[in-house]
């Protein structure tokens, strides 16, 4: 005849694996969660950044179509867009071609930035993130 083992009893075998799985969350989410929720944060913040800089490049290519190619007011409304986002326009690349379009002629506004994307336990990487946006010159030389 086996005898019954009450649970919880000193003679239960299982009674010294009580809390092993709260002991395991507590080492698990720092480690996997946290990185994880970090990494959302930053891959958003990219997406932000990229999203601004798209909205400075058409800016710029309008501005640059409505003064007929590059000038100090094509770099104005292109660094008052970035700093209107959040981004330093002191650490943008803003290339504009042609210096002085014709009428109908295109005008090209390429913005490139480098940012860093910091996930904690994984890495730092450079990302590259670039807008361009192409529009006609509306101005008749």
């Amino acid at each position: 005849m086996t005898m019954q083992v009450r649970p919880g009893s000193r003679t239960d075998p299982r009674r010294w694996q009580r809390g092993v799985a709260t002991v395991e969350a507590v080492l698990v989410v720092p480690l996997v969660l946290v990185p994880v929720l970090l990494s959302v944060i930053v891959f958003g913040r990219l997406a932000h950044t990229r999203l601004v800089l798209d909205a400075a490049a058409a800016a710029g290519a309008r501005q640059a179509a409505v003064v007929g190619g590059d000038s100090a007011l094509v770099r104005s409304r292109i660094a008052t867009e970035l700093s209107d986002g959040g981004l330093d326009p002191n650490a943008a690349r803003v290339v504009v071609e042609p210096a002085i379009a014709a009428w109908g002629q295109p005008v090209r506004v390429q913005i490139s930035i480098d940012e860093q994307a910091a996930i904690p336990f994984a890495g730092t990487w450079a990302v590259p993130l670039e807008a361009e946006f192409v529009t006609r010159s509306e101005v008749t030389r």
